[in-house]
């Protein structure tokens, strides 16, 4: 496993902090990698491409 260290606003880290505290997630960990990970999914290369591709598509053609 790797470690990686993050500097985040004060606002930030109060966010993650009632998350915890409120039960939403067991421990800072988790939900920085939950969050990392779903960024991560969202932001794949093939996804972009095709999302960019159907952008210059419609911006072409006007089609939906």
């Amino acid at each position: 496993m790797k470690t990686l260290s993050i500097d985040c606003t004060d606002a930030l880290a109060d966010r993650l902090q009632n998350l915890v505290r409120e039960g939403w997630v067991a421990d800072e960990q988790q939900a920085i990698i939950e969050a990392l990970r779903r960024f991560l999914d969202a932001h794949r290369p093939e996804l972009i491409e095709s999302q960019i591709r159907a952008d210059v598509d419609w911006g072409l053609h006007g089609r939906d």
